[in-house]
Order: structure tokens, then C-alpha cells, then sequence
């Protein structure tokens, strides 16, 4: 009998920690010393003794492996279906949830964030009775009144988070920091600051991934109206969408019919004679998330010959060959997309180590626990590593950094796609595209800039070292994003020189 592919793999490991919804335990058993798995606390776990919730627990234990489970644009490894030693139980209080500024106090305390006592924030605000209309009691009040006269909102907490800032766990670790003096007291002010950074790189990554959509969808109009035979492809995609049963696809074309319905301008297109919609009116109801698929389409339809005047020609679009080849790094926009267009802080997601609960198992081992030789990065990654002089046993880990977090590759990708694919069609953008990130970006060559342009237009940079750098030797957030950047620069450069003429003799193929 063959093999059974769904059966879990099953294990023994260890619970070393506890959080109110999970923990992680420690585990031997596949291969990897001390490797960490998350598992979720079932409500069987938890038991009530006088109005106090427990988390009943052995510390060794048997568990099952579930793999493939989907978790912030990753697949992760969890451990399931857990089996307690009944005869070692023991129990420990599940943590409760905390008020706003329990946690405010809480987390300002762990990551060196100074907050004024009680009489400096009542000189801070001497007026706030007047202000608000009542009096001001107790601690509680002042605070809360504290922080939002300084623009601090409850979100704001999600910045306090390793890579970003460091806490005291990790500072006391540190060889070069002696004493708790040498630690940086920062601000509520310095999260304050963040912020606005975090939200002005939200609005340019919005604008970057929308000016590379309208890069391609330029592109496939162009070809549309003005190549020979561009015409008949395009109605073609048009046609494909108008006839599909994907109810994505449905939608999408039924908006796209009514795009210039009693405009003027749908003068331009005879909507009455032709049985299709011109394939503009389709491409404005595409966003990032559909534009692999557009591609993907607009390239199968052009290997089709069209017959024009009696002859057969077959389109060769090089430019939509080139990306099709390497799609899913399309695909992988969504995420850091999707965050900025909802506005969710994306640098603490990029430079938090437990942003992926699998991070420490992976990082030991990336290839053989992860898909990263299968990234249509990869081989380049690894040239230009090599080329800087990284060690060949050192470079997986090093390439893990940015292939292990989805927000990182997503951002370094979309570098990526500028760098190796919009300037060989649309200078222009691309051109607009470097200016803007050099500007933002760049930490090495910057003159200095007055208040009033730091409080207008913030960049990057300005971010500080938050993490103690030339003590604690971790790079600041703006270098690690930064540097990643121009990366990719290099990356795009070996990626198109070993890979064009392989797309060259993919088009003579269609010749």
C-alpha cells in the first residue's frame, strides 16, 4: 500500500512559554534542535478555581504537526491536537487582558519609553481642566489627557516591537550595556514621530505600487491601439474576461461596461456596433491583486497568430513576456499594498522577528525548511552575495531575512520590479520612481534639513537609532529598509543579465 500524504507527522517537545491565546513549546523531533512551534490554547486548557481562569498544562507533551496553515501571507508550521502527561498536570494563570494605559505603562516601562510623573504632567498641561470642562482626579486621567495632547493614539503601541526599539529582555543581554543608565530614555514624542514617517512611506508605497500597475496597463494599452495586430489581442483579453465564470472576473467586467456609460467621452468607442468593450474600460477596474492574471492572459492570447490582410503574424511583446515569466512577485505586492492602503503601520511588521512565529526554525535551516530555492530570486540573490564576499554557507540565512518576512520581500520586490523590469519600458516612471526613493531613502549623503522640513516632509532617515546601534550592533530600521532597497538595485542588474537572453529565445520560439 503507498504512503498516506494527509497522516501528521506527530512529536514530543516541551511548553516554555504561555500567552493567553497560545504558547510555544520546544521540540527535537523533526530533525532540528530546539525548534520552536506555536499552538493555540484550546478551551479544554483552561479551568476556573475561584473566579480565576488557570491554563492546565504538562510540561512535556505529544502533538501533532500541521503544516501549510496560512498566517500573514505565510505558511507556518503549528503544533495541534495536544496530548498532556495527566499524571504531571500543573497549572498557571492565564494572563489577562489589560486596560489601555495598563498597557501603555506597561510597554513604555519594557522599551525605555519615558513618560513625565504625575506633577510634570500637570505642569505640562496646566490648563487642561479649563480645556476638557472637568477635573482632572487621579493618575489615569492626567495620562490619558497626557497622551492625547501629544497626538498618541492606542495603534501607536504596535511600534513598540523588537527590530524597531529593543527591550529591556533583549538590552540586558547586551555585553556593551553596563548599566540601565547607559539606556536611551526616549519619548512619547519619538513614537509620535514614527508615525508620521510610517504613514508619509504608507502614501508612497500606494503610490509607487499604483504608478507600476498604470506602468503595465499603459503598456498593454499602447500595444492595444498602436501595434499591428495589437488591436485584435486586446479584444481578445476583453473577450476572455467578458466570457469567464469567475465571479471576480463577472464583476469586474459588468463595472467595466459602465465606466463611461452617458459620458461624453464614450464618443471615442463605438459601444453599439462592437460586441466588446475597448480594453481601457477593462484595465480601470483592475487593480495589483488582478494584475498578474491581466498579464498572464494578455501574453497566452498574443501566442495566438492573427490574421491580418491574409497573413499571419504573431505579436512578440517582450516587455509582458519578461514579467509573466516571474509573476507571483506580483502576487507577493498584495500584502504591503494592502497595508498601505489601510493604512496599517508597515515598518514594525517589516522589522519584527516574531512578525512569523516559525522565524528561528527557518533562519537555522532556511532551505530545507522553506521554499526559498524555489524564489525566482534566488539564483541572482545568491550571485550578488557572493559577489560582496558572503560565505557560501552564510548566504541562505542571509537571503532568509528578507524571504522570511512577507512585508520585507514584498517591499524589496517591488524595488526589484522597478529596478528590472519598468525601465526597460517606461523611463519616464522609472526615472520619477528613483528620485522619489533615492530622496526618501537615502541616510548616507543628506544635507542638513531645517525643523520646518523635518515637521513637513519627513523621510526616512529621521526614524533614528532607536536600537542603540554602535552598542548593541543591530542596524536602525532606516538602514536595514534602506539598504534592502538599494539591494535589490544590484539584484535586478545580475537577475537581467542572466535571464534575457533566455527570454529572447522564448520569443524566436513564436517567430
Amino acid at each position: 500500500m503507498g504512503k498516506n500524504k494527509n497522516k501528521k507527522k506527530s512529536g514530543q517537545g516541551v511548553i516554555i512559554k504561555l500567552h493567553r491565546n497560545y504558547g510555544y513549546l520546544s521540540t527535537n523531533s523533526f530533525g532540528q534542535e530546539d525548534e520552536w512551534l506555536p499552538f493555540s490554547i484550546t478551551e479544554s486548557m483552561i479551568k476556573n478555581e475561584n473566579g480565576v481562569e488557570l491554563i492546565e498544562y504538562s510540561e512535556k507533551v505529544s502533538f501533532e504537526i500541521n503544516k501549510g496553515v496560512r498566517l500573514r501571507d505565510r505558511d507556518i508550521k503549528e503544533a495541534i491536537n495536544l496530548k498532556f502527561d495527566v499524571h504531571n498536570l500543573i497549572t498557571k494563570p492565564r494572563v489577562k487582558s489589560k486596560p489601555y494605559l495598563s498597557q501603555v505603562r506597561e510597554k513604555f516601562k519594557s522599551f525605555n519609553i519615558l513618560l513625565p510623573t504625575s506633577e510634570e504632567l500637570r505642569s505640562e498641561i496646566p490648563d487642561i481642566n479649563k480645556i476638557i470642562g472637568k477635573e482632572l482626579k487621579n493618575e489615569d486621567d492626567l495620562l490619558y489627557e497626557f497622551l492625547k495632547s501629544k497626538g498618541f493614539h492606542p495603534y501607536m503601541l504596535d511600534y513598540l516591537v523588537n527590530g524597531l526599539f529593543l527591550n529591556n529582555e533583549i538590552l540586558d543581554i547586551s555585553e556593551k550595556l553596563v548599566s540601565q543608565k547607559e539606556r536611551i530614555q526616549f519619548s512619547v514624542d519619538t513614537l509620535v514621530s514614527i508615525d508620521k514617517i510610517d504613514k508619509i512611506f504608507r502614501e508612497k508605497i500606494l503610490k509607487w505600487t499604483l504608478d507600476l500597475e498604470n506602468a503595465y496597463k499603459t503598456l498593454m494599452s499602447r500595444i492595444g491601439s498602436q501595434e499591428w495586430g495589437g488591436g485584435i489581442i486586446a479584444e481578445r483579453v476583453v473577450k476572455h474576461w467578458a466570457e469567464s465564470t469567475d465571479s471576480l472576473k463577472q464583476s469586474q467586467y459588468k463595472r467595466a461596461t459602465m465606466r463611461t456609460k452617458y459620458l461624453e467621452y464614450s464618443d471615442q468607442y463605438d459601444y453599439v456596433k462592437n460586441r466588446f468593450i475597448p480594453i481601457e474600460d477593462l484595465l480601470d477596474q483592475l487593480d495589483v491583486t488582478s494584475l498578474e492574471s491581466i498579464l498572464s492572459t494578455f501574453d497566452t492570447v498574443s501566442k495566438r497568430p492573427v490574421n491580418i490582410d491574409g497573413k499571419e503574424i504573431i505579436g512578440i511583446y517582450p516587455w509582458i513576456r519578461d514579467i509573466v515569466k516571474y509573476k507571483e512577485i506580483l502576487r507577493d505586492l498584495r500584502v504591503i499594498r494592502n497595508a498601505a492602503a489601510h493604512g496599517r503601520p508597515i515598518i514594525p511588521s517589516m522589522v519584527n522577528p516574531d512578525f512569523n512565529p516559525n522565524w528561528d526554525a527557518e533562519f537555522d535551516n532556511p532551505t530545507e525548511r522553506t521554499k526559498i530555492k524555489k524564489w525566482v530570486l534566488y539564483d541572482s540573490f545568491v550571485i550578488y552575495n557572493k559577489k560582496i564576499g558572503i560565505p557560501d554557507e552564510n548566504i541562505p540565512q542571509m537571503m532568509q531575512t528578507i524571504f522570511g518576512n512577507p512585508y520585507r520581500k514584498a517591499w524589496f520586490e517591488l524595488n526589484f520590479i522597478y529596478h528590472r523590469f519598468i525601465m526597460m519600458f517606461d523611463v519616464k516612471r522609472y526615472m520619477d520612481f528613483c528620485d522619489e526613493s533615492q530622496y526618501f531613502l537615502d541616510y548616507e549623503q543628506r544635507e542638513p534639513r531645517t525643523e520646518e522640513e523635518r515637521k513637513m516632509n519627513p523621510i526616512l532617515f529621521e526614524l533614528g537609532d532607536t536600537v542603540l546601534t554602535e552598542k548593541t550592533n543591530i542596524p536602525p530600521a532606516y538602514s536595514l529598509i534602506a539598504n534592502e532597497a538599494f539591494i535589490s538595485y544590484e539584484v535586478a542588474m545580475i537577475h537581467q543579465q542572466i535571464n534575457l537572453p533566455e527570454i529572447k529565445t522564448d520569443l524566436l520560439k513564436n517567430i
